[in-house]
């Protein structure tokens, strides 16, 4: 009987200490974890200057990681935007796809026409830039970290993101980036 009780208590106290829900796995990259759903697979990629890899969602949305040096800030540039009466100066006017078409630019407010919104919040005691679409499965869905830690004569940053990703997994990304852990190699 007594053998029952403890082999209870062990029981109870490894499953109340795991962290991890059900549905969910702990995908460990060495220097970061990040819990996600279980179906999320680890793929290797190969970097120049940083460590690089990504994550298989499902069969059409992936992330990307990079932990570096010159780790990409998600940083969506400023759309262009062209009046009608300017495109008798481009060399080739039906090529128009990025460029925001307007009659006259005046009151034109460019931040109208970003696909993503931004937002900072606190990811593993850091400073994280979260990313994520105005308009869900249209734009760029991640976080941005500027400073891991000293890395040689520099700091390492890293960001991990997806693009145009179906609304239900943009949330799923949402969620796993709040469980992210750095953990520094030495």
């Amino acid at each position: 009987m007594r053998i029952i009780i403890v082999l209870f208590i062990v029981i109870f106290i490894s499953c109340s200490g795991s962290k991890i829900k059900s549905g969910k796995q702990l995908l460990d990259f060495g220097s970061f974890t990040i819990e996600a759903p279980s179906s999320w697979t680890k793929i290797k990629a190969k970097g120049i200057d940083s460590y690089v890899g990504q994550i298989a969602i499902d069969s059409n949305d992936t992330l990307y990681f990079d932990l570096g040096w010159y780790s990409n800030d998600l940083t969506e540039y400023e759309p262009q935007i062209v009046e009608r009466s300017m495109l008798q100066h481009f060399d080739n006017p039906s090529d128009t796809v990025d460029l925001i078409i307007v009659d006259s630019r005046k009151g034109i407010d460019p931040d109208k026409y970003k696909k993503n919104n931004v937002l900072w919040d606190t990811v593993d005691g850091r400073s994280a830039k979260i990313v994520f679409p105005r308009q869900p499965g249209i734009g760029t869905t991640g976080i941005y970290i500027d400073s891991l830690w000293q890395a040689g004569s520099d700091v390492d940053k890293f960001n991990l993101y997806g693009n145009n990703l179906k609304p239900a997994n943009q949330k799923l990304v949402l969620e796993a980036i709040k469980t992210l852990k750095f953990l520094k190699k030495e």
